[in-house]
Formats: structure tokens, C-alpha cells, sequence
């Protein structure tokens, strides 16, 4: 973490919530973020994002459906609140809790956002630009590939997504190879 960010951190009040969670006092953590009232949404979201780098590491987790063992963030009244109410979650929520967005309700953009303010899993229809969902067996002729499956192109393409944001994608439904996909760091589930 920067200098500059342990300031922010600083100024918003927010400096006793790491030291206090890697303590195990989840109470002084609810009742200092509750005493603050509306906190500046980049500090706590720094906060949030090293407390998941901490306890949840870089693995992002991609499930093809809602899993119960994972807090989902579904509603919020603007992209502003949705960040705020993951950031909350992560920050207030038990030690190594998974948190997630599900992009097909939020957008694959909001949801890379949201691995910045202590997201760590994701879920999604994969789906075509038009948001049409890809059949398994549809295919696209790829150079130097021949006859790839276009699902697995989104899935690339959703792996490339989060590398680009800093981390390991993980597809929960089924192992694949880092040779599947070059240049994007896989995690074996």
C-alpha cells in the first residue's frame, strides 16, 4: 500500500479497521465503520481490497452459477452504492469471506471494478455481445487455432478480464489448463 493511500485511509477514519480484523475484532470494525458514517468510497475500498488481498489472496473465483457459500452483492441503486455495499461486506464481514458480483446483472465492467473494492468471486451468463447465451457447440474459426468453441473464447476473454485487474482466475466448473489460454494465469480449482 502507498503512502499516498495509507493517507486517504488516514483522513477518512479508516486506519484501526486492519489492525483491529487481523485482531479478530469484527465488533470495534462494524461499530468504527457504523460511527463514521458516509465514508469516502476510495479509501474504504483500498481498505477493503487489502483486507481481501490479506485473508482471500488473488484468486478470483468464476462459478457458473449463484454458490450459496459465497456472499452475493445483488441489489443496489447505482454503481456507486453496489461498490460501497461490496466494500462494506469485505470490510465488516467474517475473516476470508468470499464476496461476489454476478455481471450478468451488473455488467463485466462494474464487475472488474468491484475485484478493486474487495470482490473476490464472480458469476455470469456466458454470453454472446448482443447478450444472446452461447451454445456449447457453436464454433469459431480462430487462425492458428482452427475450430474453437466460442464459449471458450468468452471464457478467455472473462480470464483476460481479470488478469487484467491484478489477478488468478479460477472457473469453478471445470479445471483448464493455463495452455488454453496463453498469456493468462489460470488457477487449477
Amino acid at each position: 500500500m502507498t503512502r499516498f493511500i495509507e493517507l486517504a485511509i488516514a483522513r477518512a477514519g479508516l486506519s484501526a479497521v486492519i489492525p483491529a480484523r487481523e485482531k479478530g475484532d469484527f465488533d470495534a470494525v462494524r461499530t468504527l465503520v457504523a460511527s463514521l458514517g458516509d465514508l469516502d468510497l476510495l479509501a474504504l475500498g483500498a481498505v477493503a481490497d487489502a483486507v481481501r488481498l490479506a485473508e482471500s489472496g488473488d484468486v478470483v473465483r468464476v462459478h457458473p452459477t449463484a454458490s450459496s457459500d459465497v456472499h452475493w452483492i445483488r441489489e443496489a441503486s447505482n454503481e456507486l452504492d453496489l461498490l460501497r455495499a461490496v466494500a462494506l461486506a469485505r470490510v465488516t464481514g467474517p475473516k476470508g469471506e468470499k464476496i461476489g458480483i454476478d455481471w450478468g446483472r451488473h455488467g463485466l465492467e462494474l464487475a472488474q471494478v468491484a475485484l478493486g473494492f474487495g470482490a473476490s468471486d464472480l458469476t455470469g451468463p456466458i454470453t454472446r455481445k448482443n447478450g444472446l447465451l452461447i451454445s456449447e457447440d457453436d464454433l469459431k474459426k480462430v487462425k492458428g487455432q482452427g475450430m474453437v468453441a466460442v464459449s471458450s473464447l468468452k471464457r478467455r476473454e472473462i480470464a483476460a478480464l481479470i488478469a487484467n485487474a491484478g489477478r488468478v482466475c479460477e472457473f469453478t466448473d471445470e479445471a483448464i489448463s493455463n495452455a488454453s489460454m496463453p498469456g493468462v494465469e489460470v488457477a487449477h480449482a
